[in-house]
Formats: structure tokens, C-alpha cells, sequence
């Protein structure tokens, strides 16, 4: 995808180059086994990715251009042909076969596609001299993955989950020891959850290297002073530093298409939804999430930055873009204030 430059410049420039020049220096990458309209989300047959969305020559593409312009890779592991949450953990179709077996055998045939996925496509990384700097097994997946076997609130599930975890992380250490493995979850603020899930981890002898936590200040209803003091009593309850997997909030109050987006409002934090709210937030977030005791939290990932209105780009093929409104970049391209917060994040501004 090319975008609009900055409104100083004439012509189009690689959306990757706009946000590395505005000190963006992580891109996250969400890797899919397959997609298109032979592998739907599970009991939605008309449900479904473009075929050749972030499946792995996709990837590897965009790891290429982001290395090109010095950005890290934080590469998202979902393990399933469709978008994943904590709801929504889809066996990919190539693997369903496990479904005719007894469970136990199941589990064991998962755990071999985890680590042997993982590794084949870390070394396709590596080969290309694109080794990511991190690695997310799944996305807000505090219900687990490869949903029904490693569904983490279940007696049986959650060793499941456990065991899959453990193969995703042994291979990523075996192909890239210094790639930080990210185990990620919604919801930052809720206390009760984090200490329960990564308590969990904990009990079950889980390896990972960071905290991954999402932050929307619509979804959490958190502001970010609260949200700050979280992170800094979590990191230090699981001696882990933590990686804000995403952050969004609306500059718009409505899509290109004049629709309610993924975000109804900007929650309590005291910013409109506006291109100046947008960067001020940010601006707000950056500072107070760098004094966090420590260095506690490394990072920011914002979602979505680049979902811009194109032809036949939606949440799904069908379906329309209710993230426009979110974005970095406004409905025709152009780079919004917004980036600024990340150019004053790295030099003050200057």
C-alpha cells in the first residue's frame, strides 16, 4: 500500500517510510496460516480474509520493506486463517483433521503444528535476513488458542494451552535466541484478570519474555493515569516488562462512510474526535507510559495506523472499513497530526 506524504511534499511515498521518518520504529506484522474463500472462520462459511492477506510471502514482503527503513518487527503468531481474540480462536483449516481424533491425540498433533510452523516460518525470517525483534503467540488471547483444545478457562484446556505456548516459544528460541516472545491479552487495567491469566502461566511453567497488553481508552473505560499505574503494579507482580500491543482512538467521530466505527467514542480520556485529540492523546500517552518506574513499559503499537478507505478493504472481504476513523492517516492519505506525537516521542520535536 502507497499513501499520500506529508502535505509539504508532492507525489506518494511508502506508508512504512512516512511513519519510520515520524520515529515509528516497530511494525507489527499479523501473520495468518492461509486465507481466502476456502478457509472461513469456523461455522460462517461466508466469513473470510482475501486470499494472500498477511499469509506468509505477504509477510515476508512487509518484512522487507520495514527493514529496509530500519523498523523492528513485532510479529503476531495468530494460528488461524481469520482474525483472533479472546472469542475467536480458529483451528486453521489445514489442521482440522485433528477434530476426527480422541483428544488427547489432538492436543499432541497441535503442539507439533505450533512448533513446526513456528519454526519453519522463523527460519524463512531468518533466511531473508528479517529475524523479527519479537514474536506474539496469538493476539488477546487470554481464552486461549485453537479453540475448543486450548481454551484457557477449562480444567483440560488450559495444560493444552500451556503445552502450545511452550512449542511456539521453543522454537522461536531455537531459530532467533534474541527474539523476546510477547504473550498477549486485552483489557489493560483489569487486575483481576492479569493476575489470574499470567498467574496461570506461571503455575503451568509457561516461558515468555514480556507482557503484552491492549489499551483503547473506549474499550477499557480506563484514562490513562489509571492505565500507567497498572502497568507499573503488573510488571512488577510478574517481574516481566510489559509492550503496549495496541492503542487506538478515533479523529474522526464517523467512517469515510459516515458509519459508527470500531470505536463509539474516545472513553474518559479528555480528548475529542479530532485530528488534534487524536495527537494529543498520544503526546499524553508517550510521556506518562515513559515514566513508568523502571523502563516497565518498552513500547506502543497502534492499531490500526494505515486501514485507510481503498476498494474492497474492510474488516473482512464484504464487509466495510469500521476503522478508518482510527487510522494515522486521513480517508485521502495524508499524514495526520497524530505521527508528530512519534516524531516528539524520539527528539523533542526537533
Amino acid at each position: 500500500m502507497r499513501l499520500v506524504d506529508h502535505p509539504a511534499r508532492r507525489g506518494e511515498t511508502d506508508l512504512l517510510k512516512i511513519m519510520a521518518e515520524n520515529g515509528m520504529d516497530i511494525v507489527r506484522p499479523r501473520l495468518y496460516n492461509d486465507t481466502g474463500p476456502d478457509h472461513p472462520r469456523v461455522g460462517y462459511p461466508g466469513h473470510y480474509l482475501p486470499e494472500g492477506y498477511q499469509d506468509e510471502e505477504d509477510i515476508l514482503d512487509l518484512a522487507r520493506r520495514a527493514t529496509r527503513y530500519g523498523m523492528r518487527i513485532q510479529l503476531t503468531f495468530h494460528y488461524s486463517d481469520y482474525w483472533t481474540n479472546g472469542e475467536i480462536q480458529d483451528i486453521p483449516k489445514d489442521w482440522r483433521d485433528v477434530t476426527d481424533l480422541p483428544r488427547d491425540q489432538s492436543v499432541d498433533k497441535l503442539e507439533s503444528h505450533v512448533y513446526d510452523y513456528t519454526r519453519s516460518f522463523l527460519q524463512r525470517m531468518a533466511a531473508q535476513g528479517t529475524p523479527p525483534a519479537f514474536v506474539s503467540l496469538g493476539n488477546e488471547m487470554q481464552g486461549g488458542l485453537l479453540f475448543p483444545y486450548g481454551y484457557s478457562y477449562t480444567a483440560d484446556g488450559a495444560p493444552a494451552l500451556a503445552r502450545f505456548l511452550k512449542a511456539g516459544y521453543r522454537a522461536t528460541k531455537e531459530v532467533s535466541p534474541d527474539t523476546q516472545v510477547i504473550i498477549h491479552i486485552h483489557d489493560a487495567g483489569d487486575y483481576d484478570e492479569y493476575r489470574w491469566f499470567y498467574g496461570l502461566l506461571n503455575q503451568l511453567g509457561v516461558p515468555y519474555d514480556l507482557i503484552g497488553s491492549s489499551y483503547y481508552p473506549f474499550w477499557t473505560r480506563r484514562d490513562i493515569p489509571t492505565v500507567v499505574r497498572f502497568f507499573d503494579t503488573i510488571s512488577r507482580e510478574f517481574n516481566k516488562k510489559i509492550m503496549v500491543m495496541e492503542t487506538g482512538i478515533n479523529w474522526n467521530p464517523v467512517t469515510h462512510e459516515g458509519l459508527e466505527g470500531q470505536l463509539h467514542d474516545n472513553g474518559p480520556v479528555p480528548y475529542g474526535e479530532t485530528p488534534a485529540g487524536q495527537r494529543d492523546f498520544l503526546y499524553e500517552l508517550f510521556a506518562a507510559l515513559k515514566s513508568v518506574p523502571d523502563g516497565a513499559v518498552i513500547g506502543d503499537l497502534y492499531w490500526d495506523p494505515v486501514m485507510i478507505p481503498a476498494p474492497g478493504v474492510g474488516w473482512e472481504v464484504g464487509e466495510p472499513n469500521f476503522v478508518s476513523n482510527t487510522t494515522l492517516f486521513d480517508f485521502s492519505g495524508k499524514a495526520l497530526p497524530a505521527l508528530k506525537a512519534y516524531r516528539y516521542n524520539i527528539d523533542g520535536g526537533r
